[in-house]
């Protein structure tokens, strides 16, 4: 699998048909969500991975910069 830490709100992971098959998570989930026909794929634990990988400078963060809150109009 490939990963780009855009932010740290913006994770992009690319699965490869091997990381599909060994993650429990994404191996088990049966839905569909987002545009028709992509399917959702989260786990958990790589999640955590790739923030502690961040963290520790090993992952790459494109823009330090936070993304701003939206403000709501009045």
């Amino acid at each position: 699998m490939q990963v780009l830490k855009h932010s740290w709100e913006h994770t992009a992971v690319q699965w490869t048909e091997t990381a599909r098959g060994t993650c429990r998570e994404i191996h088990d989930w049966t839905g569909r969500e987002g545009r028709p026909g992509a399917p959702a794929m989260r786990c958990e634990a790589l999640t955590a991975t790739i923030e502690r990988a961040a963290h520790e400078g090993r992952i790459a963060i494109t823009n330090e910069e936070p993304v701003p809150k939206p403000q709501l109009a009045h």
